[in-house]
């Protein structure tokens, strides 16, 4: 996905805005596990059985920017199986079989107030939403990533700038632009929003549309510290 001159122009200014109110930030940090559920964020019951992910609250305000200080930790969405290698939180390329959702296997459609998710050659990754004091009332459209292949389209990985909608599921994997290395990502805080959550997508399909599901059989978790920079 190819970013516009604009889009450019903003991004380096949202960076130079970054680090010259290193005085203005918010800290955080947030425990994932791998059983947080991103789609049970703000109170939501999606039919899983997944955990709700813990928020970080925060006030609402224009030209806020987050990036991620250090993200760390493995988890696995097979725990005990064939497919029970633990992954990092830029996730993984390796298609992982029957207990974990295939690359094919996206969050297509809408869940409940949340946005689908949909990648093109990984899963298993580090997820993000932003949420206002209540949820929404309806569901923004998908956001799909990918790592090299482009052949569906979306965003690529690499990205320096990021710009979720309320309600909207993101990636985010380890919060740099290669894996463990690489710049720190921006990701443009919508203006209404109070609340941060993070957490994973799994499913109990690997073919196919298919919604949020089989969090129990999920091990490990992530810890992610994190800088809210305020204009």
């Amino acid at each position: 996905m190819r970013v516009s001159i604009v889009t450019a122009a903003l991004g380096t200014s949202l960076m130079l805005t970054a680090a010259s109110a290193k005085a203005q930030t918010l800290e955080g940090i947030l425990f994932v596990s791998g059983n947080m559920d991103i789609y049970r964020a703000g109170g939501y019951h999606d039919g899983s059985n997944g955990v709700t992910p813990f928020a970080y609250t925060f006030p609402a305000g224009r030209g806020q920017v987050l990036a991620f200080a250090g993200i760390a930790g493995l988890w696995t969405c097979a725990d005990g199986t064939a497919n029970s290698a633990p992954w990092g939180p830029d996730g993984t390329g390796v298609a992982m079989g029957n207990h974990c959702y295939g690359f094919g296997a996206n969050i297509n459609n809408p869940t409940g107030p949340f946005s689908g998710y949909e990648t093109t050659d990984f899963s298993g990754a580090l997820v993000g939403v932003f949420l206002e004091d209540t949820l929404p009332s309806s569901a923004p459209p998908p956001l799909r990533f990918y790592v090299s292949d482009a052949s569906l389209g979306g965003i690529q990985t690499d990205f320096k700038l990021l710009s979720p909608l309320i309600g909207q599921v993101f990636f985010i994997g380890d919060g740099l632009t290669g894996t463990g290395s690489g710049n720190s990502q921006l990701f443009a805080v919508p203006p209404t929003a109070t609340h941060l959550y993070l957490g994973y997508i799994d499913s109990c399909s690997n073919t196919g549309e298919t919604s949020p599901g089989c969090y129990t059989d999920n091990a490990g978790a992530a810890t992610a510290a994190f800088r809210l920079y305020r204009p």
